[in-house]
């Protein structure tokens, strides 16, 4: 017998010998469960590349279009701002502050249910409801006279929009292999910094319209709301629900596009909320790691989202300049997401050195900003120094990766996004109260702060990456590695049960 085929003999007695039970007994079989049953387990390079050519062409132009709509709709009260809408709805003290977290209490608040939802019904027609619904509330802010009506409509904005984090990374791993998802991640994500560029070149031309019915921060409100509903009529009538009922593809592209996915070891589309799971998640030290990651990288966010515009005039500029020298903070983000996209493609394995390498220069460039203040330091210096710090915008589709990858059980998952979701959510809420108004222009608090954050963020995620390491290791040696065609095929069944990473004991994290 030839050493191969003594390794394998000796692999498949020590996953024997873990006492592996059936754990597909009782449980429905996942969507598409009986397209992979009736298929070969082997899918040619050339086939699975042509039908991810074609899902890539039919999902992702209006993936990125719903992604960054959803991101400057969040942010467009930092470009109102500039054009008087807190003298307009007469906001004082700390109103303006409260007035842009209330849209995180409401996304909060939404959080369970909505991920209860993506996990009973059809993703992409949640997804189709939510971007009509929060584009029928942007066009509300026309009708706004006041600090209550502020409230009232960014918190139902925060709740409408509260989906579709969630409905991405279920919508992305549905569809596409662990290899993939991160360059498509990246790229839904990278629409972040593309659209805020447009959008805020586009509110600089729609803030000097003057001597008009509306005032000119309405019109930014305006036509975001009305290409949000554009896009939004577009998911509901174009966008398939699951691989096996997308009608671009062929009878026989549809079996491959779910054999492609089935390879995740995670399913495509399960109905069940199976509460056994949420078990699951609360004991994985992975959970816990990536939850500390989030809270501590979205505590600036939501700072710099609300108050970024405020930080740079302070360095001395005008509402036009600022709105105009904030432009290359949309680049840095931007455009590392799309580098970082390619090097793991190339490279692969960069999904937890995404969370860590970005973090370096926006550690540098907070670290400048703070330390340059009272110094007499050039201005343009300290405007560079502020760009950099938008490079931690990367690490957050890395960290949706991480969840849509190495998290397994359709619940678990939806849990995960739920727990992860809330402290995004509690991190955006908190984070605009750090820049007191009685530390404008230069926020010292604030600033300081951020870099605190930023360094705890970093040594989570090393941390992460570690315990990864150790888990796969301490798998391969407790059930045996995964390199035989049995038990690739062994996990994708149990995969296509809805089994959690805990139970699917050839299922193996990627970093």
């Amino acid at each position: 017998m030839s050493d191969s085929n003594g390794i394998e003999t000796a692999d498949a007695d020590q996953r024997s010998a873990a006492g592996r039970e059936n754990p597909m007994k009782g449980d429905i079989a996942d969507e598409g469960y009986e397209l992979f049953q009736d298929s070969t387990p082997e899918v040619s390079q050339e086939a699975s590349e042509a039908v991810r050519r074609k899902i890539d062409l039919h999902l992702l132009p209006l993936m990125c279009a719903l992604y960054g709509l959803n991101y400057v709709d969040k942010v467009a009260n930092g470009w109102a701002v500039l054009f008087d809408l807190r003298a307009d709805l007469g906001l004082v003290g700390t109103e303006y502050a409260w007035a842009s977290s209330m849209f995180y209490f409401g996304y909060l608040v939404a959080q369970y249910p909505a991920n209860y939802i993506l996990q009973r019904y059809q993703t992409a027609r949640v997804l189709s409801i939510s971007v009509i619904t929060w584009g029928i509330l942007m066009l509300g802010h026309l009708g706004l006279k006041n600090f209550a009506g502020f409230m009232v409509i960014r918190f139902l904005l925060g709740v409408a929009e509260s989906v579709v984090t969630p409905g991405f990374v279920l919508y992305t791993s549905m569809f596409y292999t662990r290899k993939e998802q991160v360059m498509r991640t990246m790229l839904w994500a990278a629409m972040q910094g593309a659209f805020s560029i447009v959008t805020a070149l586009m509110s600089y031309g729609l803030g000097h319209i003057t001597n008009t019915a509306l005032r000119p921060w309405m019109y930014i409100f305006l036509v975001l709301g009305l290409l949000s509903l554009l896009v939004g009529f577009g998911w509901l009538f174009l966008m398939p629900q699951t691989p096996n009922k997308a009608r671009f593809l062929s009878p026989e592209e549809r079996v491959i596009a779910v054999q492609r996915v089935a390879g995740n070891m995670m399913g495509i589309k399960g109905y069940q909320w199976k509460n056994y799971q949420m078990w699951h998640a609360l004991i994985d030290p992975k959970v816990w790691l990536i939850l500390a990651f989030v809270l501590f990288t979205q505590l600036p966010n939501g700072g710099l989202t609300s108050f970024g515009s405020l930080v740079i005039s302070g360095f001395g500029f005008d509402s036009f300049k600022t709105l105009l020298i904030g432009l290359p903070s949309s680049v840095v983000s931007a455009g590392s997401m799309i580098v970082w996209g390619t090097f793991s493609i190339k490279y692969g394995n960069l999904r937890t050195w995404g969370m860590i390498l970005p973090l370096l220069p926006a550690i540098a460039g907070i670290a400048a900003v703070y330390g340059t203040m009272d110094t007499g330091s050039n201005k343009y210096g300290r405007v560079v120094a502020y760009w950099l710090i938008n490079s931690y915008a990367v690490t957050w589709p890395f960290v949706l990766t991480i969840i849509g990858q190495d998290i397994a059980g359709h619940t678990k998952r939806a849990f995960t996004n739920t727990l992860m979701l809330i402290l995004f959510a509690t991190g955006n809420i908190a984070g605009p109260f750090f820049f007191r108004n009685q530390d404008a222009p230069k926020y010292v608090l604030a600033i300081a702060s951020i870099l605190v954050f930023f360094c705890v963020s970093l040594l989570c995620a090393v941390i992460l990456r570690f315990y990864m390491i150790w888990e796969n290791r301490r798998r391969d040696r407790v059930y045996g590695a995964v390199n035989t065609t049995e038990a690739k095929v062994d996990g994708m069944r149990t995969g296509m049960h809805d089994k959690t990473d805990q139970e699917n004991t050839d299922f193996r994290y990627v970093l």
